[in-house]
């Protein structure tokens, strides 16, 4: 007993190890080809995407179309079905490491190009891909082995956020959806250990969203609760949008033009709204730095949800956790804008902007435990920030819920005519 626990931990610590080297490896190539698309030499593309020519916008995103729309296509034509990690866990049958491989790849170059899509998919499948090829050869058995590709998939996310409590929970909230001891167990070593080898490769813990400490009042609570009440059917009719979308054949022969015509468009809309290029972080880091007018916000809030939608529509991949960030973000500060208009709130619009995030990324991803916590962390936040965020979150699963019971009757009133 004593040994097949030792065992079992070794292979935790190699999991975590592999998610680490994934992440590392994975946010150095991200730079390199950000790099080389855009060919900023000072900075970071978050911070310098508005100064970049519009042409080299665009041309970049022309491009990041062509290649998703072939490189989508090959692998539908020679590789095996393309999975999630929830599909793998379930039916891992068909499960190819080589084809999940090349499919990370190609998220996170076309995001890196400026795709308007999160490529937090591409450390997940890069990582499971490579823990699959060693775990196979471990005699493990089915039930651990899949453990230890959720685990795989959930530090490497956490690694590349520098994320291990909300990492925790992505495990067992939304991979596994089952908490044991057991489970608990292998998410905490592995997260903790894909974060603490970035941190170690890279010499530091990188905090991504740089801001000062938010303190928060009862005026913040209470704009907290009517922020979580007010904002919660936008971000669901969002996401049901998502969900709903036709699901285009990548094998078919008008995949690749149906695919390079919406990049195209969004190359289009790159011109007037740089911010919507790549997975998100551009546009939280001018919303938090920046005091952009709110027509500006209005709009780059549409471009950017209309871009995201695109990508999806043609049968692109792509990740929704840094979109819906910025997406709920954008909303937030225009209501915190017209709370301090209208009522003279002594709002924060950082903290406000940190809680339209939190219920944009718990709503659109299913993850409503998770995504507080995972703003803190991302922000280098107190955990006491967590009390408004939850707050918010809180208002918004209720709010949402009695919106449902009073649209039923209307629905059985509908079906009986």
């Amino acid at each position: 007993m004593k040994r097949h626990f030792l065992l079992w931990t070794c292979y935790l610590f190699l999991t975590g190890i592999t998610a680490g080297l994934v992440a590392f490896c994975l946010t150095g190539a991200i730079h390199l080809i950000q790099t080389l698309s855009f060919g900023f030499r000072q900075g970071s593309f978050s911070t310098m995407i508005a100064s970049i020519p519009p042409y080299r916008r665009a041309i970049s995103l022309v491009l990041a179309g062509l290649l998703a729309g072939v490189g989508w296509h090959w692998l539908a034509k020679k590789g095996k079905v393309i999975q999630s990690i929830q599909q793998t866990l379930h039916d891992n049958t068909l499960f190819s490491p080589w084809t999940q491989f090349w499919h990370g790849w190609l998220q996170l170059t076309t995001v890196s190009m400026g795709a308007p899509v999160g490529r937090e998919g591409a450390s997940r499948e890069v990582a499971v891909a490579m823990t699959s090829l060693w775990s196979q050869k471990c005699n493990l058995s089915k039930k651990d082995q899949k453990l230890l590709l959720a685990c795989a998939s959930g530090a490497a996310l956490g690694a590349v956020y520098n994320a291990p409590l909300a990492t925790i929970i992505f495990i067992l909230e939304v991979i596994l959806n089952r908490w044991s001891l057991n489970n608990a167990y292998a998410a905490c070593l592995t997260s903790y250990v894909a974060v603490e080898t970035v941190a170690l490769l890279q010499g530091k813990h990188e905090v991504q969203y740089l801001m000062p400490q938010q303190d928060w009042t009862l005026t913040s609570l209470l704009w907290a609760t009517f922020a979580g009440l007010s904002l919660t059917l936008m971000a669901h009719a969002y996401k049901h949008l998502l969900e709903h979308l036709p699901k285009p054949d990548a094998k078919s022969q008008w995949f690749i033009p149906k695919v390079f015509l919406a990049f195209s468009i969004i190359a289009g809309l790159s011109i007037f709204f740089p911010e919507i290029l790549g997975n998100g972080k551009a546009g939280l880091l001018f919303f938090l730095h920046e005091e952009p007018h709110p027509s500006y916000i209005s709009w780059l809030l549409v471009a950017k949800a209309v871009a995201i939608y695109l990508v999806f529509a043609s049968g692109a991949k792509g990740g929704k956790i840094a979109p819906s960030m910025m997406l709920g973000g954008a909303s937030s500060l225009l209501l915190a804008s017209l709370s301090q208009h209208f009522f003279s709130l002594p709002l924060s619009t950082t903290l406000a902007i940190m809680i339209g995030a939190a219920l944009f990324l718990g709503i659109v991803n299913k993850m409503p435990l998770v995504a507080p916590l995972f703003l803190v962390e991302i922000t280098g936040q107190s955990l006491l920030t967590l009390i408004p965020l939850a707050i918010a979150s809180l208002a918004a699963h209720i709010g949402y819920h009695y919106c449902q019971i009073l649209i039923k009757p209307l629905k059985s009133f509908k079906t009986f005519r």
